[in-house]
């Protein structure tokens, strides 16, 4: 086994969803701050291009009206604009800092603390941080639009976008890229071989699964050539991680996906009963938006 993503000392690796979601503003670098403090040693965060080709760390495509005020301190009335029309100087006239309280999304994270004045980062800026972190492990999850192009840039101008910042700043070793969209995935198996490549995957039928064999999402790839397996599949494609949906995953999956070497990082993991599932089923990763809820699992769990 020589997959630097797999499970190791018996425990799972915790990655900090969006930073730390459910504890301060997400994709922020306070976020990434406080993984470091309490010792968490992987993250998980969003990238896309703004305009001009620079990557910046946000996960909508449109500024989102649940988290994002004008220069004036007004909220968004609705999403947007595109975060493809704008340049980094303009992005950086929004502050991210703080939930809109009368909206749906801000009621699931009641205990994120408000950092008012917060802005968006750009993938250099995070990246020149996390240089001086050793120890920290990154998932850049690039955010691709395949059946809205409009949104975006091509999976390939993102993924060497993405790819030519991680080398520049001497962190192949150490980032894992995912994306729903596998054409990212595989222009950046052509691009940038080195850099390791994790296939993120949602299958609740009925709410935007992007596992549909032969499909735009999955880059035309059909499970029918893999016996009906999506772990053979991905592990074709040369992965090193699977990243499923945590309600998709079941023991007899996780095992087919170790016996081909894949990491198995389930997300996105929150509640205390679902949490110790994960670590009791023997996953490599948990991506979550409360990392200290799980140190504290794993501390109370026998693994």
């Amino acid at each position: 086994m020589n997959n630097f993503l797999r499970r190791q000392a018996g425990q799972p690796q915790i990655y900090g969803h969006r930073g730390a979601r459910g504890v301060l503003p997400e994709n922020t670098m306070a976020g990434f701050a406080y993984l470091h403090e309490i010792g968490v040693t992987a993250v998980e965060l969003d990238v896309q291009n703004a305009k001009g080709r620079v990557p910046v760390i946000l996960h909508d495509p449109l500024l989102p009206m649940a988290h994002t005020r004008d220069a004036q301190g007004n909220w968004l009335p609705a999403p947007g604009p595109k975060v493809i029309d704008l340049s980094v100087d303009a992005l950086r006239q929004y502050d991210i800092g703080r939930l809109n309280g009368t909206t749906e999304y801000a009621s699931r994270y009641p205990q994120q603390r408000p950092l008012d004045g917060a802005r968006i980062p750009t993938l250099a800026e995070f990246l020149d941080w996390a240089q001086a972190d050793a120890d920290l492990l990154i998932n850049i999850e690039i955010k691709s639009h395949a059946h809205q192009p409009d949104l975006g840039d091509p999976p390939d101008i993102l993924a060497e976008d993405v790819a030519q910042l991680v080398q520049k700043f001497g962190l192949s070793g150490r980032v894992v890229i995912s994306s729903f969209d596998w054409r990212v995935l595989s222009a950046l198996r052509r691009q940038a071989p080195d850099i390791a490549r994790a296939y993120l995957s949602f299958e609740q039928q009925g709410q935007g699964t992007n596992i549909v064999d032969g499909g735009a999402l999955m880059d035309g790839l059909d499970r029918a050539d893999f016996n009906g397996s999506l772990p053979a599949l991905i592990a074709a494609q040369g992965a090193k991680a699977w990243c499923p949906y945590f309600r998709d995953l079941t023991p007899a999956r996780l095992a087919e996906a170790h016996a081909l070497d894949l990491a198995v990082n389930a997300w996105t993991v929150n509640n205390d009963d679902d949490i110790c599932s994960m670590i009791a089923m023997g996953v490599d990763g948990i991506i979550t938006d409360y990392p200290a809820r799980v140190q504290q699992l794993l501390g109370a769990a026998v693994v």
